[in-house]
């Protein structure tokens, strides 16, 4: 590996088949308005294996399936991992598939941590090729962003950290991911931005990103970088002499695209991994202006195994919706499933049915005593008084649109698969 000077990447696109779009389930598409919904198409096609085994997952569908599916419950955006998921090979059937549906993409996030050429990372990996190599894929997905009107790449660099004593050096693997992120905005001159999706371990026991601090600082550095090489370039280009209020001006109209283009995906797993609280995440990103995704799962912090939105910490949940709620956030909820012993589609659903779920018990919490007696609670710290109000609203029960499950049996029927 070490001597090779032109790595490549093995993995073909997946095959995508021509299919035309059947009747939407209203009842399904009352339920996914006012929020933008998207999905990942890696956990509907994917066997969900794991290191004990390849193939866990029996009722995975085929790419177009996945779409189709998504299409008929009002779902109206799609995010992917190129080159695999979606590639030279197969990016018109996507095209078609998508286009006929009226869907778009979220993001196209490059793939630098799934073949075996990034076993030692990638964009922070020691070998010079390979993060020349990352560096390449991730500007053809910033492209491929860009030409499909994404507002960012989702960045996850799965690989990339590191474990051990005495063989890996920390602040320069930080470093060369800075100046990666730079080149990658400055390829699109900051027509796409970069959601970050921070991790505290796995695959490697120590990530270059591990927290929602790392992920803010980061962005920061990255503009920052940006700006001090525009500001750079417009000295070289308009002279010492230049009036300065014209050399303001100038780094400003060059600047412009750039600012506030680097953004954080929370992961709500990532963050329990580290026995950190989503809400913390949440507030963090929010009072930045820098929250581009939400990655809804869930986890008992111990494996990365991406459970049901608020299946396991259910007051988490309801205060980073809340937030959410009180921010008029208007990003992307996109749940990241690992479902190896459920059905992808009904997991989905279920996550979309919480989602929905929380935010109504966010908006009874608002409009019941109002946002007055939460800021007082607030203020007094008292925690038997919050914890009285909030099981009263919970045990007073919500309305919220929810799609039924059976939608996916009736799903599965029409579509003649399992």
């Amino acid at each position: 590996m070490g001597h090779r000077m032109t790595p490549i990447v093995e993995a073909e696109s997946i095959p995508v088949q021509p299919l035309p779009p059947g009747p939407i389930y209203e009842e399904a598409w009352r339920a996914t308005e006012g929020k933008r919904f998207s999905a990942g198409i890696w956990y509907f096609i994917s066997p969900m294996g794991d290191r004990f085994g390849r193939q866990m997952n029996p009722e995975s569908v085929r790419p177009e399936v996945a779409v189709e599916f998504l299409y008929r419950i009002g779902v109206k955006a799609v995010s992917f991992h190129y080159p695999r998921e979606f590639g030279p090979d197969n990016e018109e059937a996507w095209r078609a598939l998508l286009t006929e549906r009226k869907m778009g993409i979220t993001s196209i996030a490059a793939d630098v941590f799934s073949d075996k050429v990034f076993r030692f990372g990638g964009p922070a990996s020691h070998m010079e090729e390979i993060r020349e190599l990352s560096t390449r894929l991730k500007i053809e997905a910033q492209l491929l962003c860009a030409k499909y009107g994404c507002a960012f790449q989702t960045d996850w660099a799965g690989r990339d950290g590191f474990e051990g004593y005495l063989l890996y050096e920390p602040e320069v693997q930080w470093e060369w991911t800075r100046q990666h992120y730079v080149r990658i905005l400055r390829s699109v001159e900051g027509r796409v931005g970069i959601a970050i999706e921070f991790k505290p371990y796995d695959a490697p026991e120590h990530a270059v990103i591990k927290t929602v601090e790392d992920a803010l600082a980061m962005c920061e550095e990255v503009e920052s970088a940006i700006r001090d090489q525009i500001v750079t370039e417009v000295r070289q280009e308009l002279g010492p002499e230049t009036p300065t209020q014209r050399f303001a001006e100038e780094v400003a109209r060059r600047w412009q695209p750039y600012e506030n283009r680097m953004g954080v995906n929370i992961e709500d797993a990532h963050v329990y991994l580290a026995g950190r609280k989503v809400s913390e995440a949440v507030r963090k990103c929010l009072r930045r202006g820098r929250l581009f995704l939400r990655h809804e799962n869930d986890s008992e912090g111990r494996i990365d195994n991406d459970l049901l939105f608020g299946s396991v910490h259910f007051w988490d949940a309801l205060e980073s919706s809340l937030l959410l709620r009180e921010a008029s956030w208007n990003g992307v909820h996109e749940p990241d499933l690992f479902p190896q012993r459920d059905d992808p589609l009904k997991a989905y659903v279920a996550c979309v049915n919480a989602i929905n779920f929380f935010d109504a018990l966010a908006v009874k919490l608002l409009e019941g005593e109002g946002p007055e007696r939460l800021q007082s609670l607030r203020r007094s710290k008292r925690a038997s008084e919050l914890h009285d109000l909030l099981t009263r609203v919970v045990a007073g029960g919500v309305d919220y649109p929810r799609i039924d499950l059976t939608v996916v049996d009736r799903f599965r029927r029409e579509m003649g698969i399992a």
